[in-house]
Order: structure tokens, then sequence, then C-alpha cells
């Protein structure tokens, strides 16, 4: 069975979800990232944590627990140092269609990239915090 497709259309699509999807967000963690939003201080570390950055997420998470320079926020500390403790991987994922014969499709993951390793003080954090 032949499927025809209207590349155009479809990359015009691919293209909004794209756009779409990829709209920087105005806050992280309740942290607006706007200018004036924030203390400037805790608007970056909230940048630098929304990117991925284990170290801004840690010292985020310790902010929040001690309420410095943002309102106190057990469950927004909690988060973060599960965030900030946590392996990551860079995976994609490949469809890989059937090409007939009885056999079928499936989806292929692919590491790629530098793993980045979780903060092993953020994973004793996590369970020792103490929230009132």
């Amino acid at each position: 069975m032949k499927i025809n497709v209207n590349w155009p259309c479809l990359s015009a699509l691919m293209a909004a979800a794209l756009l779409i999807g990829g709209c920087a967000s105005q806050q992280y963690m309740g942290v607006s990232l706007k200018p004036g939003g924030a203390d400037p201080a805790v608007q970056a570390l909230a940048a630098r944590a929304s990117t991925g950055d284990k170290q801004a997420q840690y010292e985020l998470a310790t902010a929040f627990e001690n309420g410095l320079g943002l309102e106190r926020n057990c469950r927004k500390a909690k988060a973060l140092f599960r965030e900030s403790g946590r392996d990551k991987t860079k995976s994609m994922y490949l469809y890989s269609p059937s090409i007939g014969g009885g056999t079928s499709s499936r989806v292929i993951a692919i590491d790629y990239g530098r793993a980045s390793e979780g903060l092993p003080e953020a994973r004793v954090k996590l369970y020792t915090i103490q929230c009132l």
C-alpha cells in the first residue's frame, strides 16, 4: 500500500509545531524570567536552572528550601533537588517502518552526546530535607 504525503503541508505543520513548542517560557518554577519580574540574582539562577544546569537547579532548590530571595516552597525545593540529582542521557527515538516480508515496524532508542551526571549532594538533600 502506497501512502501519498503532501510534503509541503507536512513541513509547514512540523515547522508550526516547532515554533509553538520552542517558544521561550516566561517563567521557571514560578520565577518570572521577564526583566523586573523578580530579583535579578534569582532570575539569573532560574534561567540557568531552566537549561538543565544541575548546579543552578541545586542552588535554586536551596533558595526555595530556605526562602532566600523568594518565598519558601518545599514542594518546588524537592522537585529541584530531584531534578538536579537525576542522571540524564541524551536520547532520541527513531521510527523504523516495516520493510515487508512479515517484519514489523519498531522504534529504536539512540543515545547520543555525553550524559550529565546528577549531583550526589542533591540526592542526599532530597531525602533529608525538612519542611515545616
